[in-house]
């Protein structure tokens, strides 16, 4: 008989979705026919008006509304802060997600956001469910508070320093497992030569290869940081990926570049045109970050969000796998003087960043759960 893994999550941002996607591609491989998986976006589909149009709120409040974004992620990481908002919103919130929840009666829970953990287990109570609740933590380090329910089932967490972070939030030890970040199983795949992979790819074979991305959505610097590349690094090849935004995409194929320029939309062989290049700059997010340490491609962060994404910038520096850098000039000197012949760095960087890589991340997690559901 099949069973059936719900997972709670909201498209506040493409990452919590995404990891949701790894897994269940992961538990598919592993046991396949065997589990029902459902992925449901419970803040937009199940909670009422207002609450269900914030999440579309959060590509400005990440963007242009920065500064409100810095003072909401501190105030409300304050203890009692969060039970007053617990408090007062979960009377509105409880009803559809239980009814939701009641309806789908799923072996297995898994929250892979961090407003689906309390709330998750207050559905969860009122539907009269009694089955298993898993936390998959999808922030590397600095994840907020509300990540960490004492009541679930077991966290999993992706480094060390965000299991010691859900210890100090009250999570028992005993239930907290560091398995890594959940990644597409398609990054498993050993690493090819780089040069057949670059000729595969249409790009030259002798020339450094930066690729410039801003995730899925194509958010940041994008375009500023590629112009100061090509105009400071002669001796380079750019791969720019755009993402989902068109306008950016366009401007992009709009310039006249002065070094061979690769501009791609939203792509599906991430792996491919990762191992293909020698420096990747982006934003610093979890899954990005994780996939280039699995192809051993050192970051330079160009932005972070606050809060969420700060430890990441330092996680990265501190183990010297990649560096943070705001300005687009100083991404390109950076760059310049990395590929200057004699100079170590980038081989240096490169080593460090494969050495924290965890490819089995998505597979770990995935019998985790199975483990869990029977």
């Amino acid at each position: 008989m099949e069973r059936t893994i719900l997972f709670l999550m909201s498209d506040t941002g493409g990452g919590h979705r995404a990891s949701a996607q790894a897994i269940e591609e992961a538990v598919h491989h592993l046991y396949p026919q065997r589990y029902t998986i459902i992925i449901e976006d419970m803040w937009k589909n199940h909670t009422p008006w207002p609450f269900n149009r914030m999440p579309d709120l959060y590509g400005w409040i990440t963007g242009p509304g920065l500064p409100l974004w810095r003072v909401l992620w501190s105030m409300s990481a304050y203890a009692y802060v969060q039970n007053i908002l617990f408090i007062l919103i979960f009377s509105f919130l409880v009803r559809s997600g239980a009814n939701y929840l009641g309806m789908v009666r799923p072996d297995l829970i898994v929250s892979v956001h961090p407003m689906m953990n309390h709330l998750g287990m207050a559905w969860l109570r009122a539907a009269g469910l009694n089955v298993p609740f898993i936390t998959i933590v999808t922030d590397m380090v600095t994840f907020h508070p509300s990540w960490i329910c004492p009541e679930v089932t077991r966290c999993i967490v992706p480094t060390d320093q965000a299991r010691d972070r859900a210890l100090k939030f009250g999570m028992p030890p005993e239930k907290v497992v560091v398995c890594g970040q959940p990644v597409g199983l398609k990054f498993i795949a050993p690493n090819r030569d780089k040069s057949a992979i670059r000729q595969q790819l249409g790009l030259l074979t002798d020339r450094y290869t930066i690729m410039v991305m801003g995730g899925g959505e194509g958010f940041g610097k994008i375009y500023k940081v590629a112009r100061q590349i090509a105009q400071q690094a002669p001796q380079a090849q750019l791969i720019i990926v755009a993402g989902r935004n068109r306008s950016l995409k366009h401007k992009l194929e709009a310039a006249t570049w002065e070094i061979p320029t690769h501009i791609y939309g939203f792509v599906d062989n991430m792996p491919d045109l990762m191992r293909a290049s020698d420096v990747l700059v982006t934003k610093a997010g979890p899954g990005t970050i994780s996939e280039a340490f699995i192809t051993g491609l050192p970051p330079v962060l160009l932005g972070y969000i606050p809060g969420q994404e700060t430890g990441n910038v330092a996680y990265v520096q501190e183990h010297e796998a990649g560096v943070y850098a705001r300005k687009p000039l100083d991404v390109a000197h950076l760059i310049c003087d990395w590929m200057t012949p004699g100079n170590p760095t980038l081989q240096h960087m490169s080593q460090n960043a494969a050495r924290l890589a965890r490819p089995q991340a998505s597979l770990q997690i995935a019998n985790e759960l199975c483990q869990l559901v029977g």
